[in-house]
């Protein structure tokens, strides 16, 4: 049965004050940003939940520490099942690679055997419609066959929990459309999806719960027309504040 189970999580990105960005690091004299302290947070088997907040709650990095990219200094994190991570359109993309090799490359991080991979790249090829831009690099792709070229990275997912920050509502009207399918039908396999997106109507769509987050705390988790609800009010109290 699949789980995440978060459990007395801290977390802080630490940074040189100096340097635009900061820098992800641990050293003493640093300076610190606490995201998350004491977090405890538990989704099982066949939730699908919208992961909510406005713009620094900390979705993308709660979403990064599920996934194991970052880990916590403090506390325990424990998952049950494989899990796939989607960090928008250009996340693990080489722009200096053709789209072709772009697809070989991720098959073969999932380690999937080279024979399974060239099948799959002929399905790729034919479904996000790419045709011969698939061999020039992706430097030169308008931001649609991106996501063209992202959703074509889906197709060689098989996984348990899927972890997915942005993305899916980006790109041209017509491929969205014959996409849709597509997406439902991966969303039905995995057993755990955890969704953060700005978009409602996705949201209502593909999440069964929600969870709202505000500077590094659960506000609300439940009922998702509840929680779009607060969600909304603390939306419009940020924009008034600006």
């Amino acid at each position: 049965m699949a789980y995440i189970t978060l459990k007395g999580v801290d977390f802080s990105y630490r940074y040189f004050p100096s340097i635009s960005g900061g820098l992800l690091k641990s050293n003493s004299g640093l300076k610190s940003h606490l995201v998350f302290e004491n977090f405890n947070l538990e989704i099982n088997d066949g939730d699908r939940v919208a992961l909510l907040g406005v713009n620094g709650a900390g979705k993308s990095t709660l979403l990064k520490i599920m996934a194991g990219v970052y880990t916590p200094e403090q506390g325990q994190v424990s998952t049950d099942g494989k899990i796939y991570s989607f960090f928008g359109r250009s996340i693990g993309v080489m722009p200096q690679l053709s789209g072709l090799e772009n697809l070989e490359i991720r098959g073969l991080l999932l380690n999937l055997p080279s024979t399974f991979i060239q099948e799959k790249i002929e399905e790729i090829i034919e479904f996000t419609e790419l045709g011969d831009a698939i061999y020039r690099p992706v430097s030169t792709y308008s931001m649609g066959m991106k996501t063209r070229l992202t959703f074509g990275m889906l197709m060689f997912v098989e996984a348990d929990i899927m972890l997915i920050d942005e993305g899916l509502g980006a790109g041209d009207k017509f491929f969205l459309e014959k996409a849709q399918k597509f997406i439902e039908d991966l969303l039905d396999s995995s057993k755990i999806m955890v969704f953060a997106n700005h978009s409602m109507e996705l949201v209502k769509k593909f999440c069964n719960k929600a969870i709202l987050i505000d500077a590094g705390e659960i506000v609300q988790f439940g009922d998702i027309e509840a929680v779009i609800s607060r969600y909304n009010h603390l939306r419009h109290i940020a924009l008034q504040d600006k």
